[in-house]
């Protein structure tokens, strides 16, 4: 849905079949047939599909994600399950859909795509800041290579004829028929236009009557034809007529009493439809460029980029830092950022321990001197050293749980003990637990108390994520208190030998 240059002739809706030039007063894309293996499928799929698709994935994210027509991005740039549903939609066999079917299934590739668009360039202001993304950006839907505009003006309008399609694809801007927040379905689809299509016209932004006409949305400009012509359905015979089907009782008067009224065009607002203000969109994506909320947004928006390996990329990262000895508490309190609680802490705990495991194998096989003289010299260290002689996996485990121990160095001191891998590793894996959740909780804690200071979140379900916080927190100092004092037992029964890591190995 879109007015764009004065003449814009697409080379991807030639390739389509669709040749599109603008008119010089800002008009819209032809609707033109498909042609090829994409009109076949579309074709088979009137004549003769009856396939359904599953739209759940979708549904659920437009549920949590939109709220008064407005988008929240952030919340979109980590769920990693949008690219899921989009991998769905590239390899369904579109020709063997139902054609209610096939048509919900394109007017939730268009929004899901052009969702997408605006996660792929965070900080646009403006769908239009994206350099063709209804003419060039290239998407699989159904195994076939498609545009924005293909998607809309050769299956949908020629194939379906159905002038609601306007009120239910959304351009991501304001002034574009709101993205619902559920899905379209096939076996709900009739209801679903209706709605649409009663809930944009009824809209005193988009429908009402001025000084005896009726100031009416740019898409009665644009696709005005779409409304009247023979074949399309439902139809009127003039534009008034079929928006007073639909719009208010007052609106039908004013149509009722001058059939001939006359229409006038209401400016197009193009911000995009987040629910951060424009002029911060355009910042950050979603929050202010300076604040917590914009560097929250940020990292959500690069991880997203990485689509559903977003936890794998994050994971890698992290292993590294811990191989490298960087702390790695800012990448914990990131995870929940970015993650949310139980990927965040999944990812963590996965990542530290295959980290931790790489460390002790290091310096049991590789820099094994290099390694004892690091250690050298260390007291506690030592005591905990013959510890491990006597109570091996308990005294792993309870230094993970004690912070008198800096992680890192823990890795590569145990890999010069007597401890079994097996044991280390496990002891590892599960001693990290309570600290990683709470690092993520911080995580996942700060960020909704940036989101609700920017307004985007709701303060009643930050405070119960910030009471969580404290809860955890809580229970972390009581089992790191417990910890602290079972170590201290088995470093004092450990014996009063100063021997080193190095001769106990």
């Amino acid at each position: 849905m879109n007015c764009r240059r004065a003449i814009e002739v697409s080379a991807a809706n030639r390739v389509a079949g669709g040749l599109l030039l603008m008119t010089l007063g800002c008009g819209a894309p032809a609707s033109e047939p498909a042609t090829g293996a994409l009109a076949a499928d579309v074709e088979r799929a009137i004549a003769s599909g009856t396939a359904t698709f599953d739209h759940s994935v979708w549904d659920a994210l437009l549920g949590q994600s939109v709220e008064g027509g407005l988008v929240d991005y952030a919340l979109l740039a980590r769920a990693t399950s949008l690219d899921g549903y989009l991998a769905a939609l590239a390899t369904v066999d579109v020709g063997g859909l139902a054609a209610a079917e096939l048509k919900a299934l394109l007017l939730n590739a268009y929004n899901a795509l052009t969702v997408r668009a605006i996660l792929d360039h965070p900080g646009v202001a403006s769908i239009r800041e994206i350099d063709g993304v209804w003419t060039s950006l290239e998407w699989v839907v159904g195994g076939h290579q498609v545009t924005l505009d293909n998607i809309e003006h050769n299956p949908l309008r020629p194939y379906f004829r159905d002038p609601r399609i306007h009120f239910a694809v959304n351009c991501a801007s304001r002034s574009c028929a709101p993205l619902p927040p559920w899905a379209f379905r096939g076996d709900a689809l009739e209801a679903q236009l209706e709605e649409r299509t009663r809930s944009f016209l009824s809209d005193s932004r988009n429908v009402r009557v001025s000084s005896g006409a009726l100031r009416v949305s740019r898409y009665f400009d644009w696709y005005g034809e779409d409304f009247t012509a023979p074949g399309w359905a439902p139809r009127a015979t003039s534009i008034p007529e079929f928006i007073a089907r639909y719009s208010t009782p007052e609106v039908g008067a004013a149509v009722s009493g001058d059939p001939g009224i006359g229409l006038e065009f209401a400016e197009y607002d193009w911000s995009l439809n987040s629910v951060s203000p424009p002029a911060e969109s355009a910042a950050t994506g979603g929050g202010s460029a300076a604040g917590p909320a914009g560097l929250v947004t940020r990292l959500r928006a690069w991880v997203a980029g990485f689509g559903v390996a977003a936890p794998l990329v994050y994971g890698l990262a992290y292993v590294i830092a811990v191989v490298l000895l960087v702390p790695a508490s800012a990448l914990t309190i990131g995870a929940g950022v970015t993650f949310g609680l139980g990927v965040g802490t999944i990812t963590v705990v996965l990542s530290a321990t295959t980290g931790a495991c790489l460390a002790f194998l290091i310096a049991r096989f590789l820099l094994r001197e290099r390694v004892e003289r690091w250690l050298s010299g260390r007291e506690r260290l030592s005591a905990v050293d013959r510890a491990v002689g006597e109570q091996g996996w308990r005294v792993v485990a309870l230094t993970r749980l004690s912070p008198a121990f800096p992680f890192n160095v823990q890795n590569y001191f145990y890999g010069l003990t007597r401890v079994p891998f097996s044991h280390y590793a496990l002891a590892s894996l599960f001693a990290m637990v309570p600290g990683t959740l709470l690092y993520v909780y911080i995580g996942l804690a700060g960020a909704e108390v940036a989101a609700a200071a920017g307004g985007a979140a709701s303060w009643g379900r930050t405070a119960l994520l910030v009471a969580g916080l404290l809860a955890t927190l809580l229970v972390v100092a009581l089992v790191t208190r417990v910890a602290r004092k079972e170590l201290d037992k088995a470093t004092a029964a450990g014996g009063s030998d100063p021997g080193s890591a190095a001769a106990r190995a």
